[in-house]
């Protein structure tokens, strides 16, 4: 998907940000791939570094994961609905984060397809970081520089707080796991009835243009933001009327005895929000330099 227009997030750009996209046109195509390649293997290794570090032990699943999206697909009566990497761990909030712990949870989701790519795979552990360990994450990635006016904003702190997290912070902690991620900004409704048909437009091509299967996309799911709250995208259904797939953490959920309908986003439930974001990561998340500065792409 080719951006459209970039809009800064975060103010007066550095000498660094500056760099990074310079580099991003010079060099020939063999010194594009050696550098790309060792990237790679330097955040690979900063990844392995971190969790053991902290011993997070091999075999363990994150706090209150109850399903996957493969379990998901039990749910559909027809090839209509694409979802996304079936290995993707659905978590819900708990007593102890209700009310602000939706960004990490989404986050949460998001890295745990991520562990299903080859490069990530060799992470010596299976778990997902729990909420903690997470915003342990996001205070690193603000030392190292990133989203230096987030950091301002939330003043440099976010271990053992409830403050909530949104789009720019889950930017920064997946550049703390070495992953470059991209955000889109819908900024106002796309439709005179306050809908956000660009918005649909737009993640329908995200997961057919990579279908991979007939019911799965070679897709991560997509980190959905809006005012107040945050939900994970797990696919689209295109029957009659398309709606998004989407996983509320907030909402309870147990595996077997939900229907579809319930992960069910219909366009005309989009005039509630002026605005969305999302989040997503390409394939190539592994190999690409990681702007400190972040932007974004703005549709319509």
């Amino acid at each position: 998907m080719q951006p459209q227009v970039v809009v800064d997030l975060t103010g007066d750009s550095d000498d660094d940000g500056n760099n990074r996209k310079l580099q991003l046109g010079s060099g020939s195509a063999t010194d594009s791939v050696s550098t790309g390649s060792k990237r790679k293997h330097r955040r690979l290794q900063m990844i392995k570094n971190f969790f053991h570090e902290r011993g997070i032990a091999s075999g363990h699943r994150s706090d209150n994961c109850r399903w996957s999206t493969s379990q998901l697909s039990a749910l559909t009566q027809s090839s209509s609905a694409i979802l996304c990497n079936p290995s993707t761990l659905l978590f819900n909030t708990t007593l102890s984060d209700r009310g602000w712990g939706c960004g990490y949870r989404n986050c949460q989701m998001l890295i745990s397809s991520l562990m299903q790519e080859a490069p990530i795979s060799r992470m010596p552990t299976e778990a997902v970081p729990q909420v903690r360990q997470l915003q342990e994450m996001l205070e690193l990635s603000w030392r190292d520089g990133y989203d230096q006016d987030g950091a301002d904003q939330l003043d440099h702190r976010a271990m053992g707080t409830r403050k909530w997290i949104g789009t720019t912070e889950i930017y920064c902690i997946l550049a703390h796991l070495g992953v470059r991620s991209h955000i889109v900004d819908f900024h106002c409704a796309s439709a005179a009835d306050g809908s956000h048909p660009a918005l649909f437009s737009w993640v329908v091509e995200y997961f057919t243009s990579k279908k991979d299967g007939e019911r799965f996309a070679n897709r991560h799911p997509l980190y959905l933001q809006h005012q107040g709250h945050s939900r994970t995208v797990v696919g689209v259904d295109l029957s009659n009327d398309v709606c998004l797939l989407v996983f509320d953490p907030d909402v309870d959920t147990t595996p077997g005895r939900e229907k579809l309908a319930r992960f069910r986003l219909p366009l005309a439930r989009t005039r509630r929000s002026k605005q969305f974001q999302i989040l997503y990561v390409e394939d190539d998340c592994f190999s690409q330099p990681i702007p400190k500065q972040i932007s974004s792409q703005r549709i319509p």
